[in-house]
């Protein structure tokens, strides 16, 4: 039997064979795994639909194949499975079913062998190029278009950037796949369609600040880092108890407001940026969204998380932390209708009691879709999220 690529998240068209985790000739149990595919989401391993003899493997490492083509093919009959085996064999020792030959067909195996991405391979083909003379100067000696086009005494200059007195300016192409290309398609199409509109406030958290700094030591003992942002997800479903008609997502052209709050974060990784979500933190005490932060985050990084967990969010956050700027007006995590930004908390004088004082101040952004919702209402919103975490210890009662 053929095994094809399924669909394995929401909507997803290709995937990335990361790395083969079976041989031809090798027997398989039932659910084993056979391979790791990367989709716009995560890296998921495909088990064997089946028991049986894996008789043929389609498809290279770092190869980019589309939902429905075949990986595997199965046998179960052990005759059936030695002579598939020997065909497979056959054809890829003296090139039959091939117009070069058994030459041509060496070269082949020999130019699969080297790590490179589809799209270089295909300019290497055309360009006549040979893959396997090459020395690779991307990841772990992973060959890259530059590499291709340095074989040929080429440089790849962009449109405008001109020449000068320094000679051609060079420039390496970005892949844009994988979980980076669902990140640029997706807030591509957010920007386009979505008329939103941002309302940023600055706050004294001072007292978040002194709250945070006592509390914490207790739950670091335990391994447990109580952030800022754990606060923000716990004092985002105390305003949205006011504000419910936030906590929202379109359906097409239908929008539906949810019951339970479910917070995506966003999180950069080297593949770019994820949105793993906590579920019903609304049911969660503080250190409880601690954890689960945390353990999101990690998964996203590693890209090690299921794709249940990286969907269905229904509001979203982003911290910009110590390395942020004062404030930014990031872009809603469609099909949400709003998201919520905090920022870096740093020491400024301000007015209090008519005196001129010290305090942690930090900026609160939100960002929201109009259609649903109006400027007054975000407003409101805004303001009841910054007074709650301007004053925590007011509903702050079950940390652990």
């Amino acid at each position: 039997m053929e095994f094809k690529l399924p669909d394995v998240g929401e909507g997803t068209t290709e995937g990335e064979i990361v790395r083969w985790l079976v041989e031809v000739g090798q027997r398989v149990t039932l659910d084993q795994a056979l391979v790791e595919i990367e989709t716009d989401k995560a890296v998921v391993e495909l088990p064997s639909p089946r028991a049986g003899v894996i008789v043929k493997r389609l498809g290279e490492e770092g190869e980019v194949v589309p939902v429905g083509a075949t990986l595997v093919v199965i046998e179960d009959d052990p005759g059936q499975a030695q002579a598939g085996i020997r065909r497979s064999l056959e054809v890829e020792a003296t090139g039959v079913g091939t117009p070069d030959g058994p030459e041509a067909a060496a070269r082949r195996k020999d130019a699969q062998s080297v790590q490179a991405a589809p799209y270089t391979r295909k300019i290497a083909r055309e360009s006549g190029v040979a893959l396997e003379t090459l020395v690779g100067s991307g990841p772990k000696g992973r060959i890259v278009p530059q590499d291709v086009r340095q074989a040929l005494g080429t440089t790849k200059t962009s449109p405008g950037l001109g020449t000068g007195s320094g000679g051609p300016t060079n420039v390496q192409e970005i892949p844009m796949r994988g979980l980076r290309k669902s990140v640029a398609d997706h807030l591509s199409q957010t920007w386009r369609d979505v008329p939103q509109v941002s309302v940023v406030e600055k706050y004294d958290f001072s007292d978040l600040v002194r709250l945070r700094q006592e509390l914490k030591e207790a739950p670091e003992a335990s391994g447990v880092r109580l952030t800022y942002l754990a606060f923000l997800i716990k004092a985002l479903t105390r305003a949205l108890e006011q504000y419910p008609d936030f906590n929202a997502r379109w359906q097409g052209e239908r929008l539906f407001r949810h019951s339970t709050v479910d917070i995506g974060i966003a999180v950069h990784s080297e593949q770019g940026l994820a949105v793993p979500v906590v579920r019903g933190a609304d049911q969660l005490s503080l250190l409880e969204i601690s954890r689960e932060v945390e353990r999101l985050a990690k998964g996203a990084r590693q890209r090690s998380l299921k794709p249940e967990e990286l969907t269905g969010s229904t509001i979203t956050v982003t911290a910009g932390g110590a390395l942020g700027g004062l404030f930014a007006t990031p872009i809603i995590h469609s099909p949400e209708v709003a998201i919520i930004g905090m920022y870096r908390i740093q020491l400024e004088p301000i007015i209090r009691d008519g005196a001129v004082v010290a305090a942690s101040v930090g900026y609160l952004s939100l960002t929201f879709d109009h259609r649903a919702v109006d400027g007054m209402a975000a407003s409101g919103f805004l303001n009841a999220l910054g007074e709650a975490l301007s004053q925590p210890t007011r509903w702050l009662l079950n940390l652990s």
